[in-house]
């Protein structure tokens, strides 16, 4: 890894004399880094500035893309005196300014743990003032070639012999043409050579793949979107390409796009092998690293123990990644998602899937009288604000809940306090190196005294 020689960015090209008149330039020093991976800086009259592609420490000059009142956003035009946190990202496509599946190539692995660590901090400021324990936060990925499972774009312009494929440049819906990723593991990256050459002629007008590779380098494709059946077909058996399925509806824009009562259809493995002895889909959600996975399996056994006897219910249940290690030796166990998962966890009798809205599911347990010990959540980003009130009529002693939102778990750790529970501790994880995105385990305990008072 080596650091930027000289820290300058490309300059502006001079306007041409029918060019709109642009935004005159400002200096800004970068003070740190935001939820959403901008830098933010003040402007000269004071208003907070967000700024992609800072580093914390740089000055800059900026030209702004959206005033207000109260903030705005600007585009670096020049690196006037780089941070020492500023480093040479390594990937071609993010030094062109080409792809958005990072933030941070640019920024030393340490200034982008302690971001982390302060977006957790603040996030959960009120319940740090109410006495919750924030943890240091935790590394336990690689900085490179830790991506397991990848979402990529496509689009085909008209009359082009192939497909751009790749993933969304930043801020924006068009597709950069990726050769190569440093992120991926080596599956991956070897799949995503295959796909290039395979099938991105034989893909329609815009749509979705899915990548997930097992713990043994083999990968299965989801292609959401119009394709080739025969050229889907064919990947199977090209380099560690094991299954592949096709849905040819698509959700993106533009003609072309497939309608109707189109079919998924696969070919080769339904299923891979993710971890030892669990199934993985490409379609199905999984986190993207097999070492950050392990250590929140292994955090939220810990935090739920004792289980022994005990029932506990899991909301957000997904494809079963924490039913497989919490759920042996209990006295009864529920999963609960939108949809039950296309396999049960092998040797486990005793768990029940429940498929529905997961409020309204958690508001029926209630109703009908239904109590549990235990109580584990893993939402989408956007919480479970809804699922909150059901959730303490439950009356669990003990709650354990996995994020990936700080500021959306801050809102839902306020409002399990109202609703009788306190945030004991809290531990970030950094799983997703590159990005701004961060990981968090909060347990809480019910007020009433049931539950043990450390642990």
């Amino acid at each position: 890894m080596t650091r930027s020689s000289g820290g300058r960015g490309a300059r502006s090209k001079p306007p041409r004399r029918d060019d709109p008149p642009q935004a005159p330039l400002a200096t800004v020093t970068i003070d740190s880094l935001a939820a959403g991976g901008d830098g933010v800086g003040r402007d000269p009259g004071g208003r907070v500035v967000f700024v992609p592609r800072s580093a914390p420490g740089d000055t800059v000059a900026v030209r702004l893309t959206e005033a207000r009142r109260d903030f705005a956003r600007a585009e670096v035009v020049e690196v006037l005196a780089p941070a020492s946190a500023r480093i040479e990202p390594l990937c071609g496509h993010f030094r062109a300014g080409e792809c958005g599946g990072c933030q941070w190539l640019h920024v030393e692995r340490g200034a982008q743990e302690a971001a982390k660590a302060d977006i957790v901090a603040r996030g959960l400021r009120r319940a740090v003032g109410a006495g919750m324990v924030l943890r240091a936060l935790r590394t336990e990925v690689s900085s490179y070639h830790w991506r397991r499972r990848a979402r990529l774009h496509w689009y085909r312009p008209r009359k082009s012999a192939r497909a751009l494929l790749g993933f969304l440049a930043p801020r924006s819906h068009r597709v950069s043409d990726i050769t190569g990723c440093v992120q991926l593991v080596p599956a991956l990256a070897q799949a995503l050579d295959v796909l290039r050459a395979a099938l991105a002629p034989a893909l329609g007008r815009s749509g979705q793949i899915e990548l997930l590779a097992g713990h043994q380098g083999d990968v299965q494709v989801a292609i959401r979107g119009p394709a080739g059946a025969d050229a889907a077909a064919a990947l199977v058996g090209q380099g560690p390409i094991v299954g592949v399925s096709l849905d040819p509806r698509s959700d993106g824009p533009g003609p072309g796009r497939a309608r109707g009562r189109a079919q998924r259809t696969s070919w080769g493995q339904p299923h891979i092998e993710l971890e030892p002895g669990f199934l993985g889909r490409a379609d199905w959600f999984a986190q993207a690293s097999r070492a950050g996975n392990l250590a929140l399996l292994t955090l939220v056994d810990e935090a739920t123990a004792p289980r022994a006897n005990a029932r506990v219910l899991e909301l957000y249940a997904g494809s079963g990644n924490f039913t497989r290690r919490l759920a042996a030796d209990t006295a009864d166990y529920v999963a609960v998602d939108r949809r039950r998962p296309p396999w049960k966890p092998s040797g486990l009798a005793n768990v029940r899937f429940m498929a529905g809205d997961v409020a309204e599911v958690a508001a029926g347990l209630a109703d009908s009288g239904a109590r549990f010990d235990v109580v584990v959540l893993d939402p989408p980003r956007a919480g479970a604000r809804a699922a909150l009130a059901p959730l303490a009529a439950l009356k669990p002693a003990r709650i354990v809940y996995v994020s990936c939102d700080p500021a959306t778990l801050g809102r839902d750790i306020d409002t399990l306090a109202e609703l009788g529970y306190r945030a004991h501790w809290a531990q970030p994880f950094d799983l997703m190196p590159q990005t701004a995105h961060v990981e968090v385990v909060v347990k809480l305990e019910r007020v009433d005294g049931s539950a043990p008072a450390s642990g």
